[in-house]
């Protein structure tokens, strides 16, 4: 029995009609069994889409609490080694933290893989691991792209994500039934690495409007101003960005922002700071000025070092609020 049990995939079909023949149609499509690499605050929510769009998944994550936490969403299922997905999957989804855990990854799903395979991966990692990964695919005859995301926890959970896409444009036309179930829109970059670079860049714009935005933010409640009508005043005024509209870092400054729950989920610090850090290692090799990204590396390196590391990047806020 297919390992992936009950869900919709042609496996599982051959073996129950339990299945709405919309959805099975619908997976005849798309590619139908799904492996799903790195079950985060992104990666559970995305998976969940899979799922609710019809597509069979199976999970794998280091935590076994996220393991469990998989398995209690309707159809999902977890395999324990990646091996074991490689072989019994179409296509598999990878989002991880850090590019040392995409390359090891990698290196042993591509050990079981099978020719004509997809893997997307979502993670922001540097452009070079991205196309090391990219190369390994190709020797073993599979299809790769490298797609990491924009949207963050909110776009994950309601499938508005955006991703930059780069790779071969056939493989990405292959997996756009996987990319629109899990978000509202994909840009193609180019080759491979493209997406990461554009991925970065964004992400260094997003650093440095957290940091802007906390600070501004700061000085005019200091002044005696209620956060929340400075954020409509900036929400409809020149200032106007994701930082202050979305994921204000002021708590009670608009609804809905990870603030609001003492900094919790949302996108962690840490991630933060190292996809700034990835933001000054392009510019390094590309011979750029980058002296932004350089203060808002330094200021999430003094947030870690407050024991901040796994909130919310918007917690620069309290880090201003209490110099």
């Amino acid at each position: 029995m297919s390992m992936l049990g009950g869900g919709c995939g042609l496996n599982a079909f051959r073996m129950t009609t339990s299945c709405r023949r919309p959805v099975v149609e619908r997976c005849r499509r798309w590619k139908s069994n799904v492996g799903f690499v790195g079950l985060g605050n992104m990666g559970i929510p995305m998976a969940k889409n899979l799922l609710k769009n019809g597509y069979a998944v199976v999970g794998n994550d280091v935590s076994t609490n996220r393991m469990e936490m998989f398995r209690k969403l309707d159809g999902a299922q977890t395999v324990d080694t990646l091996r074991e997905m490689a072989a019994n999957v179409d296509a598999i989804v990878t989002m991880l933290p850090e590019s040392d855990h995409v390359l090891s990854a990698y290196e042993t799903l591509l050990k079981s893989s099978k020719p004509e395979q997809i893997f997307v991966d979502c993670s922001t990692i540097s452009p070079e691991s991205s196309k090391k990964v990219s190369d390994m695919a190709t020797r073993k005859g599979c299809k790769f792209l490298g797609a990491p995301v924009s949207g963050g926890v909110v776009g994950a959970e309601n499938g508005t994500l955006t991703f930059m896409v780069g790779g071969d444009e056939a493989a990405l036309k292959e997996a756009s039934g996987l990319l629109s179930s899990m978000g509202s829109r994909w840009v193609y970059c180019g080759p491979a690495g493209s997406g990461l670079i554009a991925k970065i860049c964004n992400n260094m714009i997003l650093g440095m409007t957290m940091v802007a935005v906390a600070e501004a933010m700061n000085v005019a409640v200091k002044s005696g101003m209620e956060p929340n009508i400075l954020a409509s005043v900036i929400n409809t005024s020149s200032g106007r960005c994701w930082a202050s509209e979305i994921n204000n870092p002021v708590p009670g400054a608009v609804e809905k922002s990870p603030s609001n729950d003492d900094y919790q989920k949302g996108f962690k610090a840490a991630l933060l700071l190292k996809d700034m850090r990835l933001g000054e290692s392009l510019a390094k090799e590309v011979g750029a000025t980058t002296l932004l990204t350089r203060e808002t590396v330094e200021l999430y390196e003094e947030i870690s070092k407050k024991g901040w590391a796994d909130r919310d990047f918007s917690i620069a806020y309290k880090y201003f609020k209490e110099l």
